[in-house]
């Protein structure tokens, strides 16, 4: 994690008591069509698809990467995405 967000999150009141953990920033490889881990020398081969991008994918029932998740897994968001739009 980056520093500047662990200085961030340290001075947050009331987070002086939790210990942040640090964490590896995951993205998909589209040279490995998989998720994988980011990795900035390789930067050009990452495409990072945020919350809201995979939402509007899954609303427009369109298919993210391969790689990207499990079909059956994509699936149950399609639908579940799908049935908030037409429920409206």
């Amino acid at each position: 994690m980056c520093c500047a967000v662990m200085k961030v999150l340290t001075m947050a009141p009331g987070l002086t008591q939790l210990e942040i953990v640090p964490f590896r920033v995951a993205a998909y490889n589209k040279t490995k069509q998989a998720m994988d881990f980011y990795d900035p020398e390789h930067k050009d081969d990452f495409l990072f698809i945020s919350g809201t991008k995979m939402r509007a994918l899954a609303r427009a029932g369109e298919t993210p990467p391969d790689g990207f998740m499990a079909p059956k897994a994509w699936q149950v968001l399609v639908e579940y995405y799908q049935s908030l739009v037409s429920s409206v």
